[in-house]
């Protein structure tokens, strides 16, 4: 948008005026409007509602796409509510506009909104040589928005801006106002949490291969709690390639909030000659009470290309509740550039219809039919979903929508799209969960495609629709 306006990418305080309308079944449309610049700028949106205060949001209109969440913010939070551990994932590009740019990491807060102790980690356009377990000072204030400034050690990048939107004193929305970089993200309270989770949890990454394609995956692993990763498994869509890691091990070592974790026999971008290679990878993963944020950590400058990141997510459950109603969104990419989708269905037995909208980068598909759907949930929450029969019109992709699903709660699923013209990551929630669901963790830590150039390479693998 700032390219399109001739001026900087970063805009900040704008008065926004728009109008909304909600359906019976949760799914909703808006518009918003801003001035930028003497120029009037209107955003189309669609959403879907999984209670009275979450919600999943995507932008739908002709002129781009994206995805996010939507959420009630708790009304005039004081500056020491805010005291506490914080982990965070941002993430978007550098100064370039082109390369990626993502950091993870952890801040404490006193009662004043400056920070007394904090770690952060970087990996940019793939290289995270000199960008590792830097110290972070600066400030998180409260305000409509509110600010923060951190301070890293990392060569150029010095002081960050952000303009801050405080959900509630546990979750935190960032986005950069700098020239420094573009990122965006969320911080999840850690206090108390800070320990590297035990149990099974479910893995989502995405990011870059080595020939800076896009990639995605979704699994699980277990964690004894003391430093090892005793089994797991692990499901891949690398530009459209779909393949299946079935042994995954790995071990991690703890140091304040900052947790170096190897997984080792994961496919993580190396693509040879439309090949997926297993290996072993280390991540920088700071833990939050729910999960962690991942950040890749062993990539330097100038060796190979690729780069991915994600979180980690406590499994609490291994199946969703069944005959109910569901809000699903996903972010990814295909021929033409990002996707972005939102649904609502409903189950009943392990069949599924409901409605979809989705944006291929400006071209729309508005309130068609998924047909009829099935799922199926094996024993340790990684299970399937398909609608085989797509509603579409001249702006659809694809004709089917199939996935791999991991059960994080009864309300709650993670899905990786396997389908070879096009991939995705994102969620399916429950509409109107049950008091105690973990769905408000994962709805501030949702997992997304995040990488600069997303578009699907034409190579043999993939048959593109268009």
């Amino acid at each position: 948008m700032g390219s399109a306006l001739r001026t900087n990418y970063a805009f900040t305080h704008l008065s926004t005026t728009g109008t909304y309308n909600v359906t019976p079944d949760g799914r909703g449309t808006g518009n918003i409007s801003v001035s930028i610049n003497g120029t009037n700028v209107q955003f189309g949106l669609d959403f879907v509602l999984t209670s009275n205060s979450h919600g999943s949001i995507s932008r739908f209109d002709n002129y781009g796409s994206g995805s996010g969440s939507i959420d009630l913010q708790s009304a005039n939070l004081a500056q020491s509510s805010l005291a506490g551990s914080y982990a965070f994932g941002f993430n978007g590009v550098d100064s370039t506009v082109v390369n990626s740019l993502s950091t993870v990491g952890a801040f404490t807060l006193d009662g004043n909104g400056q920070v007394t102790a904090g770690q952060q980690d970087f990996g940019d356009n793939g290289n995270s040589r000199g960008l590792r377990n830097l110290p972070i000072s600066g400030s998180v204030l409260v305000g409509v928005p509110g600010s923060s400034q951190l301070t890293t050690s990392a060569f150029g990048f010095g002081t960050l801006h952000f303009d801050v939107w405080a959900i509630d004193s546990t979750h935190l929305k960032f986005i950069e106002t700098d020239s420094v970089g573009y990122m965006e993200g969320d911080a999840i309270s850690s206090t108390g949490h800070t320990s590297f989770p035990s149990g099974p949890l479910v893995l989502a990454l995405s990011g870059e291969d080595v020939s800076e394609g896009p990639f995605a995956a979704g699994g699980l692993l277990m964690s004894d709690g003391t430093g090892q990763i005793t089994s797991g498994l692990e499901d891949i869509n690398d530009q459209g390639i779909v393949a299946e890691a079935p042994s995954v091990t790995g071990s991690f070592s703890s140091s304040g909030p900052r947790t170096v974790l190897t997984l080792n026999g994961i496919y993580n971008g190396i693509l040879t000659n439309n090949t997926l290679g297993a290996a072993s990878y280390t991540f920088a993963a700071y833990p939050y009470d729910g999960g962690a944020f991942l950040l890749e950590a062993d990539n330097g400058a100038g060796s190979t290309f690729g780069i991915s990141g994600g979180n980690l997510y406590v499994q609490s459950a291994t199946s969703i509740e069944a005959s109910q109603g569901y809000g699903l969104n996903l972010s990814g990419v295909n021929g033409n550039g990002e996707v972005d989708s939102i649904a609502q269905f409903t189950t009943s037995g392990s069949t599924m219809s409901g409605l979809y909208d989705a944006n291929n980068l400006g071209y729309l598909v508005a309130g068609a039919s998924l047909g009829t759907g099935s799922y199926s949930i094996n024993s340790n929450g990684r299970g399937s979903l398909s609608f085989p029969g797509l509603q579409v019109n001249a702006n659809s992709y694809i004709p089917a929508l199939n996935a791999t699903i991991y059960v994080l709660d009864s309300s709650t699923a993670l899905l990786l799209e396997t389908d070879s013209s096009q991939l995705s990551i994102g969620t399916i929630q429950l509409q109107n969960p049950p008091s105690g669901s973990s769905m408000a963790q994962l709805s501030t830590a949702r997992p997304q495609f995040t990488i600069v150039n997303p578009v699907l390479a034409a190579h043999g693998s993939v048959h593109l629709k268009r």
